[in-house]
C-alpha cells in the first residue's frame, strides 16, 4: 500500500495511527481492570471451559495491547496493518454471531468503562476498520528497532497480563474453606432450619451468597454456566441468601438476582455456618460436605465430576 505523498496527509495519518494505538491500549486496560466480568462473558457462551475462558480473555487483552503498541511505534507497518485488521475482523465476526444469537448484554469491548451491546460494538468496529485503512498508508519511521528493543516491548504486556493478573486456575487450587461444621449439622437436623430443603439426600452444590455482593453474583453466573454447559441437573444447585426473616423461606426467580433455586436463610444461621464469608460453595453428598470453595477456586471439572459421580469410578 503506497504512502501519502503530501506532508499534511502523512502527518495526519501518523497522528491517526497513534490515536488508534492509544485507543486499543485503553481498551485492553479496560478489559484487564474488569477481567472477572470479561472471563464470565466468554464463558457464558458455553463453548470454552472455565479455564480456557480465563486463558482466552488474557490472550485477547495481550493481542489488543500489542496491536496498540505496534500502531504507536509506526514501524513494520505492513505487518501491524495486517494484524490489526485481522484482529478487528475476528472481533466483528464474533459480535455478529452474538447479535444473531440474540445477545443484548454488554460485550465488554471496553471493559466496564463503557457498556455496549454487540450491535453498538459492531458499528464501533466498522468505524475503527475504516480509520485503520486510512492510517494504513502512513509512512513508517526509517529506523528499525533491534531485537533487544522490541523483544522487551512485546514481552512486557504478555508477562504483565499473565503474571500480574494470572488466571485463577493457576493461583487457586482446591482448598478447604473454614466453616462451622457443627452449626451446619445442627441446621440440617430434623428440627433444623435447613432440613426442609432436603440436603441430606443426594448430591448438591450449595452456595451461600449475598445479593449485594458483586463476587457472589459472578459466582452464581459461573455455577449457572457450568450447569448449562455440562447439562447438569439444575435441581442439584441451591442458593442461600441472608435475610432478617425469622424462618427459612423459598425465593422466586423474580425476587432475587441469582439464577438457581434460592432460599432466604436467617442472618444468624447464615453467619454461623459461613463465619460471615461470602461467597462460599459446598459440594455436599447426603448431607456431608465433601469440598468447599470460594469465588476464585470454583472448579468446573471438580463440580462436573462430583455431580456425575465420576469420583466414585476412580
Amino acid at each position: 500500500m503506497t504512502t501519502y505523498r503530501s506532508k499534511p496527509a502523512r502527518v495526519a495519518a501518523v497522528a491517526l495511527r497513534m490515536a488508534l494505538g492509544a485507543f486499543f491500549i485503553v481498551s485492553a486496560v479496560g478489559k484487564l481492570l474488569s477481567i472477572d466480568e470479561f472471563e464470565i462473558y466468554l464463558f457464558s457462551y458455553d463453548v470454552l471451559s472455565l479455564r480456557a475462558s480465563m486463558f482466552m480473555a488474557r490472550v485477547v487483552i495481550v493481542c489488543e495491547a500489542l496491536v496498540g503498541i505496534g500502531l504507536i511505534a509506526n514501524v513494520w507497518n505492513r505487518f501491524v496493518n495486517v494484524c490489526s485488521l485481522l484482529m478487528m475482523a475476528g472481533f466483528t465476526v464474533f459480535l455478529c454471531l452474538s447479535a444473531l444469537a440474540g445477545r443484548t448484554d454488554s460485550c465488554h469491548c471496553m471493559g466496564s468503562m463503557i457498556e455496549m451491546n454487540p450491535q453498538q460494538s459492531i458499528v464501533k468496529n466498522a468505524v475503527l476498520i475504516v480509520l485503520l485503512l486510512v492510517a494504513a498508508r502512513a509512512k513508517p519511521w526509517s529506523w528499525k528497532p533491534r531485537w533487544y528493543v522490541w523483544l522487551p516491548v512485546v514481552l512486557a504486556p504478555t508477562i504483565g497480563v499473565f503474571v500480574l493478573s494470572a488466571p485463577d486456575s493457576w493461583l487457586f487450587g482446591p482448598a478447604e474453606e473454614l466453616y462451622n461444621r457443627e452449626e451446619l449439622e445442627h441446621a440440617m437436623a430434623p428440627e433444623g432450619e435447613l432440613h426442609p430443603v432436603g440436603l441430606e439426600e443426594g448430591r448438591h452444590v450449595v452456595a451461600f451468597l449475598s445479593p449485594g455482593c458483586a463476587f457472589c453474583q459472578m459466582a452464581d453466573e459461573k455455577l449457572t454456566h457450568i450447569c448449562q454447559r455440562n447439562n447438569l441437573d439444575e435441581e442439584a444447585f441451591v442458593c442461600f441468601v441472608p435475610t432478617m426473616d425469622s424462618t427459612l423461606s423459598p425465593l422466586s426467580i423474580d425476587t432475587v438476582s441469582f439464577l438457581h433455586k434460592s432460599y432466604r436463610l436467617t442472618n444468624m444461621t447464615f453467619a454461623l455456618i459461613t463465619y460471615g464469608q461470602r461467597p462460599m460453595v459446598f459440594l455436599m453428598d447426603d448431607g456431608e460436605v465433601k469440598a468447599t470453595c470460594h469465588y476464585r477456586n470454583i472448579d468446573e471439572q471438580q463440580i462436573v465430576a462430583f455431580l456425575n459421580h465420576e469420583d466414585e469410578e476412580e
